[in-house]
């Protein structure tokens, strides 16, 4: 094989989307290249490096905070190719949930790097402003079209009990004996569960192929504000506390008890009077912890614990505002 082939057949579906937008013009076989099925399907399943953050404050319109503006930037960050303005909900893997501020509330998935979407189905119960809704999607590598789910957990109205309720054609609800339970909007999936942490401490599983729940209660010592992921595909809570100077604390609660597994003192930049506002981000990255302090986000990896500054955010007003990983994927809409 040429130079030339082994990049258009081998090495595209290894790059991010705005990426590969730009080498369209390269030529009329790259154009078509880029613009089919087959090479959305093969990137979506190979890239899955995180490419920044959407985030949104208030009221006002998602913003984008990306990593590597050559590299992951969005055409319109603000969302507003979508019919009406949203509120961003859950992302999983390049597609992006939002729902509508007005009306129905419509749910809307969309692929922020195509600007391609597609409008949900009315769900049979009413989710609320601030839904607790997971996108689930997995990139399979024998499917090329692109098979996602939603699952909300919805607390019924009149009622202190939960219903959970899947989209796929049409919503389905379960009602579930669940009380006394709210929840953060610290939200994850993977591996066909999806988790809710709850104000009570607790987190909430549901197998969305076997429809049943489990409730799994984190430590006592577990900071609050922390994120629910992955490392090496073991479901993990991971946060920070105890800043002193520029120094903190990361707590990694893993396994299916989320039992407490590694506290680690980590070093961040100069040292910093009076940190009141820091959080840790989502991160699809089973080996790096994304932690916003003030206006900088900083990059720390658990396997060499170095550190290192990857962005900065537009404004430092952290506490109030919602921050969702997003892949730079061409996967396409269904």
């Amino acid at each position: 094989m040429e130079i030339k082939d082994v990049v258009k057949d081998i090495v595209l579906p290894f790059l991010p989307a705005k990426t590969l937008f730009r080498f369209k013009p390269v030529s009329k076989e790259w154009y078509r290249r880029i613009n089919g099925p087959f090479l959305a399907h093969e990137q979506s399943y190979y890239f899955r490096d995180l490419s920044g953050f959407f985030c949104q404050h208030d009221d006002e319109n998602p913003t984008f905070v990306t990593l590597n503006e050559n590299a992951y930037g969005v055409p319109t960050p603000s969302l507003t190719f979508l019919p009406e303005l949203v509120n961003i909900v859950s992302s999983c893997n390049g597609l992006l949930l939002c729902q509508g501020r007005y009306g129905n509330n419509s749910y809307f998935i969309c692929n922020p790097a195509s600007e391609k979407w597609t409008e949900l189905p009315c769900p049979k119960f009413y989710h609320g402003y601030e839904p607790a809704t997971i996108l689930a999607f997995e990139p399979s590598a024998l499917n090329i079209e692109a098979h996602y789910e939603l699952i909300c957990a919805v607390q019924i109205l009149d009622h202190p009990i939960i219903s959970f309720e899947m989209v796929l054609e049409d919503f389905r609800n379960f009602i579930r004996g669940i009380r006394g339970l709210s929840f953060t909007g610290n939200n994850f999936y993977m591996n066909g569960i999806a988790y809710w942490e709850t104000s009570q401490r607790k987190v909430v599983a549901f197998d969305l192929k076997n429809e049943f729940y489990q409730i799994i209660s984190l430590p006592s010592e577990a900071p609050s504000s922390g994120i629910l992921t992955q490392i090496k595909g073991e479901l993990c809570y991971i946060g920070v506390s105890n800043f002193s100077g520029n120094e903190c604390s990361i707590m990694i609660c893993s396994g299916m008890e989320l039992s407490l597994k590694r506290l680690m003192s980590v070093r961040i930049g100069p040292a910093l009077d009076h940190i009141t506002g820091y959080r840790v981000l989502p991160c699809p990255d089973g080996d790096t912890v994304m932690i916003l302090v003030r206006r900088f986000i900083y990059s720390f990896s658990i396997g060499d614990r170095s550190i290192r500054v990857v962005s900065r955010v537009a404004s430092d007003s952290i506490g109030a505002d919602k921050y969702l990983a997003y892949v730079n994927s061409l996967v396409h809409v269904a």
